[in-house]
């Protein structure tokens, strides 16, 4: 008996066919499935990680602006109390008090915080009397704000210039200074008006208050930070939402202090961010300015993680798929070589050779079991077919040794 060989092996493209290979319509198969499936995973997957930022990042957001927010009522407050706890001291309520005690109590004061650019003292007039560093004594400040504001009561006014101001302190940065006004009345014990207190506070100290509760590292995913007056201008920017001028403030929103909320905004700029806001509420007894401070971040920015995790699960998942694809296709290769092993010798079987074995494998699975059971019943097939030649080979040799001689014919 020889041994079955495998008919020839099919050409390169049709081994690529999958409705000629088997290998190729299974890896095929598997590929596609397997692809369609890391596809609805990453899909899943940016769409719950999506869900979870949307729910969490606006209300963080407004939480930082309501914390910007509070601070800067609570630093005002604390300005506007000096200055009232100040205006109450003995050199300030006494008429014929001396002007150097003044002058060294405002200087002390001044020194006492860096915030203060300016403190001074003018009378029911106008006229400076004394002042931290000595600053405009003599002068009349009669039309200026904090002086008009503040001959009735605490006064806070707007963030503005002062040239006069900025000419006389050391600079700082390239831009020009601003200031926040604050007066608060000077009374005698019999409840006349004495004079005025006046500070000018530098409001770069907002920006400390901003660096606080968002530190500089967050301009990297360009968490930006914009406070604007009621009036709407701009009073501070952190620039780190990518843009060269601030937009305009979230249209739409309650004119009521204390008023907070956050939302998807598209920006007067067509920027789409993330927003949180929070307008000035105020402290105790100070009312609050109604400014609105604003927390922003490009929507493309609070989604990076999102797109990072749906490229991930595509690389992985392809490189998983890949590879597995690869083994498919050898195990089916072999499966098919395997087949066709026992087509080719079930093939010449039939068509008489009878010397022809069909495969033999080792291992247990169907496909082994199969080719055994195969192989078996064609090795009995074979006995049965040798075992009835053999038998009629024995009748007709009794036959022809028992049938009778013709006769020899006659000489």
């Amino acid at each position: 008996m020889t041994s079955p060989t495998s008919s020839p092996s099919p050409a390169w493209w049709e081994r690529l066919d999958p409705f000629r290979s088997l290998p190729a319509a299974a890896t095929l198969f598997f590929g596609a499935s397997g692809f369609a499936l890391v596809l609805v995973i990453a899909a899943g997957a940016g769409k719950i990680l999506h869900t979870q930022i949307e729910r969490q990042l606006g209300p963080a957001f407004e939480n930082l602006a309501f914390q910007i927010a509070d601070k800067l009522d609570r630093t005002v407050y604390e300005r506007t109390h000096q200055l009232q706890f100040t205006a109450k001291l003995t050199a300030f309520r006494t008429a014929d008090a001396p002007l150097a005690e003044r002058q060294t109590i405002l200087e002390s004061l001044h020194d006492a915080s860096t915030d203060y650019a300016w403190i001074g003292f003018a009378d029911a007039k106008g006229t400076i009397l004394a002042a931290s560093q000595r600053l405009f004594i003599g002068e009349k400040m009669s039309d200026a704000t904090w002086f008009r504001g503040g001959r009735l009561q605490t006064f806070v006014g707007g963030v503005r210039e002062f040239p006069e101001l900025a000419s006389e302190l050391p600079t700082i940065s390239a831009n020009t200074p601003r200031f926040l006004d604050l007066g608060v009345p000077v009374t005698s014990a019999q409840g006349t008006l004495l004079g005025v207190l006046g500070a000018q506070v530098r409001w770069s100290w907002a920006r400390e208050v901003q660096l606080s509760v968002i530190p500089e590292s967050a301009r990297r995913e360009h968490l930006g930070v914009t406070i604007y007056a009621a009036d709407r201008n701009v009073l501070l920017d952190s620039g780190a939402s990518g843009w060269t001028e601030p937009p305009d403030p979230p249209a739409s929103l309650s004119e009521n202090p204390g008023v907070r909320g956050n939302r998807i905004e598209t920006t007067s700029l067509g920027t789409v961010c993330f927003t949180g806001y929070a307008r000035s509420r105020g402290f105790r007894d100070y009312r609050g300015q109604g400014w609105l401070v604003v927390v922003r971040q490009p929507v493309a920015e609070a989604f990076a993680a999102v797109q990072a995790l749906h490229q991930l699960i595509l690389r992985l998942g392809t490189g998983l798929v890949v590879a597995l694809s690869i083994l498919c296709w050898m195990f089916t290769a072999r499966f098919e070589r395997r087949l066709r092993a026992v087509g080719t010798a079930a093939g010449r079987i039939g068509g008489g050779d009878v010397l022809a074995l069909l495969p033999q494998p080792r291992g247990a699975t169907e496909f082994d079991r199969m080719c055994s059971a195969l192989g078996d019943m064609l090795g009995k097939f074979r006995q049965r077919q040798e075992s009835l030649e053999a038998e009629n080979t024995r009748l007709a040799a009794r036959q022809n040794s028992t049938s009778p001689q013709p006769p020899s014919p006659p000489v």
